[in-house]
């Protein structure tokens, strides 16, 4: 039987084939692996208003294997917020008051939105809030307010006249009030004493900051690629990055020009090979106060 080329050189030749296997196998990698990283180069600038555009210089920029807001979605999942609800029941107020705070989900008792949230019939039937406006307009007696007709002793010595008065008084409170809503003006001023509003923030803060650190333990533990941060020209780069959907962002950092705060939480798809070059500004800015 007749033997093939390569038969015979591996007879004839057997360590010129072994040099061969080597060589393989330490050789370099193909062109192709070398350049299978990418390249983020960007330029960042922001513009005050009615000023020139300003670099943004030695600002930390970050490089996430997923957008913020996501990251933040997940921390939150992961923090227990404050029950309001429980908040609420632990009140030192009355049923019909915790009851319209829990369906209208004002808790601060002060302001144009509280005041807003009134309606004539609950401050007539919660007790806290009509005594609230009839101190408030006690100083209106006798330019308008109704003034009281009842008398002390009867509440005791006369029961029915003292119901019958007292309904035919808060009519007339109820008919002032609807005629001058003006007149709500200051009432939060009266409930200062009973006002939550104070501690309920103080709950949702502190579940913010615990909202902030969890965040940022994802950041770091999972979704960080890289951190940067701008030259004294506004430059920065990210090199050797894997192909692949990215966020570059500077999280909570904003940069600052005059009036203008800027974030920015720009999604980039980045290819082998590919150094793609951005320019960061105000038009792309994801915060503009």
């Amino acid at each position: 039987m007749k033997s093939t080329s390569v038969s015979s050189n591996t007879r004839l030749f057997p360590g010129l084939v072994l040099a061969g296997v080597l060589a393989c196998l330490v050789s370099p990698l193909p062109t192709l692996s070398q350049g299978a990283t990418a390249t983020l180069e960007f330029f960042v600038q922001a513009t005050p208003s009615g000023g020139r555009p300003e670099k943004v210089m030695q600002h930390p920029f970050y490089l996430l294997r997923q957008s913020l807001a996501e990251i933040e979605r997940l921390a939150r999942g992961q923090t227990s917020a404050p029950d309001r609800d429980a908040f609420i029941n632990d009140l030192s107020l009355s049923d019909e008051l915790k009851e319209w705070i829990k369906r209208t989900s004002v808790v601060d008792l002060r302001g144009d939105h509280f005041r807003q949230a009134l309606t004539t019939d609950y401050i007539m039937a919660v007790e806290e809030l009509r005594a609230a406006y009839l101190a408030t307009n006690m100083s209106m007696i006798g330019l308008g307010f109704p003034r009281p007709k009842v008398k002390l002793s009867d509440r005791t010595k006369n029961p029915e006249r003292w119901e019958r008065r007292q309904t035919k008084y808060w009519e007339k409170v109820r008919s002032y009030l609807e005629l001058h809503p003006e007149s709500l003006q200051h009432l939060d001023e009266q409930l200062l004493d009973l006002n939550p509003g104070q501690e309920w923030a103080k709950l949702e803060w502190q579940h913010e900051r615990a909202v902030r650190r969890e965040t940022e333990r994802l950041i770091y533990s999972r979704f960080l690629v890289g951190r940067t941060e701008t030259s004294l020209q506004g430059f920065a780069r990210f090199n050797a990055v894997p192909p692949g959907r990215y966020w570059l962002t500077n999280l909570w950092k904003e940069a600052r020009a005059g009036d203008v705060r800027l974030r920015w939480e720009l999604p980039v798809e980045l290819r082998p090979g590919q150094t793609l070059t951005l320019e960061l500004n105000n038009a792309n800015a994801r915060y503009q106060p």
